[in-house]
């Protein structure tokens, strides 16, 4: 008999002799398919990895960074677990062994790809967030870190309740008792949901911040504080009042710190016995007015009617910058100027006033007798 064939024939033997239920010959199929899953995954991590690690690292956006070290710290590792459960689960085991195996599997790639899943959230909440917000503050990154907890949540709950269905637990009944459970919660507190709604929807379109000066219907204030629930607002006599959000979000809301400038608009009228000459010049002298203060810009400047008590004017003009006390600075100075110029013209503001005429017998009547005084009465 050739040696050869005698030895051959005795190693087929030996890997076909069976140990713990299995013969050698599985177990080296499986050593040499877990081997060749290493090592393609260690291709992988070598030849790609670095390649899209050098290749994002020349691009402006940072996406590309995170998915390259979120997929090297997690995903090469969910690989690596994945080959060999994949390499030994056709291997003969007791149930017991098996089933934890196949726990112990399932729990590290769902914790791994969770990891992946909270980290893709986390930056585009904070990607989102640097892009439609300005000046970083105490404030916004405490109310961008609660978003981000409570989305966290949510995924978190998510990834617990589909680990539990892979691994063969009911949960059917749980998911459902979950949802009536949430529709009467929903139900018996609608207020508070609808503010709670409201307050994320603050956090992302930004209507205002706080320390923005704001106003709500006929209450003006600054913005102190904006909760889960409410948002507190500084009075401008000291006292606090306080806002359901949602209806904040239901209202009209002026928000004066994001004015860029603005747009005065004023009427004034003089004496109805002011010479003509006098309102010819008007319009001229508000204009040379406003062109010599800093931070005003003039517009127009009309005799509009004829009113009652006289002939009424109406002006306009734009303050430059959202400040509020250089706004009543301009308008002061304008004011005292107009009032110089028609003192020193002899001319007066219009002031109500009415005509009575009265009957010889007594009386006032609003028609005019054949006999009887006029008289005025301011």
């Amino acid at each position: 008999m050739n040696p050869m064939a005698g030895a051959a024939s005795r190693v087929l033997q030996l890997l076909d002799r069976p140990f713990l239920g299995n013969t050698w010959r599985d177990y080296l199929v499986c050593a040499l398919a877990v081997t060749v899953g290493i090592f393609l995954v260690k291709v992988f991590q070598i030849l790609v990895m670095k390649r899209l690690r050098r290749w994002f690292a020349s691009t402006p956006t940072t996406w590309d960074d995170l998915l390259v070290e979120t997929l090297e710290r997690n995903a090469v590792p969910a690989l690596y677990l994945l080959v060999l459960w994949l390499g030994v689960r056709d291997l003969y085991m007791i149930d017991f062994l098996r089933d934890a195996m196949r726990v112990v599997v399932a729990v590290a790639v769902t914790l791994l790809v969770l990891r992946v899943l909270l980290a893709v959230v986390n930056q585009g909440i904070r990607s989102y967030w640097r892009r439609h917000t300005g000046e970083k503050t105490a404030a916004k990154e405490k109310g961008i870190q609660g978003v981000i907890t409570l989305a966290k949540f949510l995924i978190v709950l998510l990834a617990l309740i589909l680990l539990l269905d892979n691994l063969g637990f009911r949960i059917s009944a749980f998911v459902a008792g979950l949802g009536v459970t949430g529709i009467a919660v929903a139900l018996a507190a609608q207020a508070i949901l609808g503010d709670l709604f409201a307050h994320f929807v603050i956090f992302f379109d930004q209507p205002f911040e706080v320390g923005h000066v704001i106003k709500v219907g006929d209450v003006t204030g600054e913005v102190e504080h904006i909760g889960l629930k409410t948002t507190r607002i500084r009075g401008p006599e000291g006292e606090q009042i306080i806002f359901s959000n949602k209806l904040l979000t239901d209202s009209r809301i002026q928000n004066y710190q994001r004015m860029l400038r603005r747009r005065v608009i004023f009427p004034f009228e003089l004496d109805r016995n002011t010479p003509v000459a006098v309102l010819r010049e008007v319009p001229a002298l508000v204009k040379s007015l406003l062109e010599g203060v800093e931070d005003a810009t003039f517009e127009r400047a009309h005799l509009v009617t004829l009113g009652e008590a006289g002939p009424r004017f109406e002006v306009s003009y734009v303050v430059e910058k959202p400040d509020f006390i250089r706004h009543l600075e301009i308008r002061q100075s304008l004011n005292l100027g107009l009032y110089t110029f028609f003192q020193n013209a002899g001319v007066g503001l219009a002031s109500p006033s009415r005509t009575v005429f009265l009957r010889p017998g007594g009386g006032e009547t609003g028609v005019r007798p054949e006999a009887g005084d006029p008289v005025r009465t301011p």
